[in-house]
């Protein structure tokens, strides 16, 4: 079971912590344990509602059981691209809750730029 965290982490030290999981799954090609502690903290950390939660724990889970597994290439980097937009949307979530309530759509266009995100993304996956 992980650690709780608490709603006193700064705003900024989540957004940090949850840029450093997008970068991770990002470039990831294989799975290890205390990487996996980090991310789910991370999630954990966000202070977000739970079927929020559940859906980011669930696509994080179901992209590192693909590399564990040894899945066919296209089913990693499509759970890749899963989990990237989960974390997206975590990191959009937050990012709204600190600029005082905006919503996902409007945090995403002014902060993160998740579709800018997941462009490169797949332009990294294609050079592979």
């Amino acid at each position: 079971m992980l650690p709780a965290t608490d709603d006193a982490t700064p705003p900024a030290d989540r957004l940090a912590m949850l840029d450093a999981l997008r970068s991770r799954v990002a470039k990831q090609s294989s799975v290890d344990a205390g990487e996996g502690v980090k991310a789910r903290r991370a999630l954990f950390s966000a202070s977000m509602p739970a079927v929020d939660l559940r859906a980011a724990l669930d696509a994080l889970d179901d992209f590192e059981r693909a590399i564990v597994e040894h899945d066919d290439r296209l089913i990693v980097e499509a759970r890749r691209l899963r989990c990237l937009g989960a974390v997206d949307r975590v990191i959009a979530r937050v990012q709204s809750q600190d600029l005082g309530g905006l919503d996902a759509p409007t945090a995403l266009a002014s902060g993160s730029c998740a579709v800018a995100r997941l462009s490169a993304s797949i332009a990294v996956i294609s050079r592979k």
